[in-house]
């Protein structure tokens, strides 16, 4: 049985002109790896990823690869509205350093199946690295369903996980069930 590992969604420190608080963010890091995670989730849904420019992203990704510096893994939310625009900035995390992108669907807009296998099937023909998947109907207006991932991981190697947050286990349980047994290295 594999281990499980603890990947910490982080919140983004900001000074009161909305600038990026470096040591504050740093000061968060090294809390978050003396209590022992395995990984930090920069600009996931507690992240303010929404709230910030893309300047902002690149700073802060930057700051992180760099302070981290490889001793806990670092993945970084890079969800944007549109294909090009989470493409760079997945391609930018990587190029820097991060282990890995998290990358939620397109929010607001209640979308079909089709339209959100489309969105990854664009993203990960581009992105030049590992991805996560991130569902969260709760704030994307939609589900990303197991049969969706099972397509998306036939066709797409660099798609290596899926970060499940719903209020149902039972979903992740179907998630496991129906991709496990063809892809047994998917991280859930």
């Amino acid at each position: 049985m594999k281990k499980a590992n603890f990947l910490t969604p982080v919140v983004t420190a900001f000074d009161a002109n909305g600038n990026l608080d470096v040591q504050a963010n740093k000061n968060i890091w090294d809390h978050l790896i003396k209590g022992g995670v395995d990984g930090l989730v920069i600009m996931g849904s507690t992240g303010e990823f929404f709230s910030m420019t893309t300047e902002q992203k690149k700073e802060l990704i930057k700051l992180v690869v760099e302070y981290v510096n490889k001793r806990i893994k670092v993945y970084i939310g890079t969800s944007c509205m549109t294909v090009e625009d989470t493409v760079e900035l997945s391609n930018f995390a990587l190029e820097t350093g991060a282990d890995a992108v998290m990358i939620i669907s397109p929010y607001y807009f209640a979308l079909s199946d089709e339209s959100v296998e489309f969105f990854y099937d664009k993203v990960a023909e581009a992105v030049k690295g590992d991805i996560y998947l991130y569902n969260f109907p709760d704030r994307t207006g939609h589900d990303l369903t197991p049969e969706v991932t099972l397509n998306l991981l036939r066709k797409h190697k660099n798609i290596v996980g899926f970060k499940d947050t719903v209020s149902e286990m039972g979903h992740t349980r179907k998630l496991m069930t129906t991709v496990l047994k063809e892809f047994p290295d998917f991280v859930v």
